[in-house]
């Protein structure tokens, strides 16, 4: 498993921008969840990566590696909690194609339960004139960013990440 540094400060960017939207209106919760629901995809995302494009430089590219995401969905779909399909936006399916240790290790282990509660919030809310859209939205997708970031970044650390970002992460 490769890390994937960039993706992990993207996943940043889009918790505070949810956080500043979620301080400056309250009426911003659903656009606030939603872009809080892309950086969970993004961070998870970020353990089931491979690298495409200018491998070891900061502008290195990423594409999700499909085979893993497909093993995530084989542990779920085995205790019947997924759909026929693998789909690479299931904050879940993303969750199990995690090997457990590495997820026990970067401390995500411990957010199972509200990344199920959040697993389609992006796929299902993104449109909320839909019908079929949530009518209330909560702020735990926010709130569960909020921690793993910090967590992942520590994890990156330990792993001997030298990328600048993760680094000099807090002070970014």
């Amino acid at each position: 498993m490769s890390l994937a540094p960039w993706m992990v400060e993207s996943a940043n960017k889009y918790l505070r921008a949810a956080e500043i939207l979620y301080r400056t209106d309250y009426n911003l919760l659903h656009v606030a969840s939603i872009n809080a629901a892309i950086g969970l995809e993004i961070l998870l995302k970020s353990f089931v990566a491979r690298v495409t494009e200018n491998e070891g430089k900061v502008n290195q590219n990423y594409a999700p590696n499909s085979e893993i995401i497909k093993a995530g969905h084989a542990l779920l779909k085995a205790e019947d909690n997924a759909k026929a399909r693998p789909d690479s936006h299931d904050l879940l399916t993303l969750f199990y194609a995690i090997p457990e240790p590495v997820r026990l290790a970067a401390g995500l282990s411990r957010h199972e339960a509200s990344i199920e509660f959040c697993r389609h919030l992006f796929t299902a809310s993104r449109y909320e004139y839909e019908s079929t859209a949530p009518k209330s939205f909560c702020d735990t997708s926010i709130a569960v960013l909020h921690e793993m970031v910090p967590s992942v970044v520590a994890y990156y650390k330990q792993s001997g990440c030298t990328d600048c970002w993760i680094v000099s992460y807090p002070n970014v």
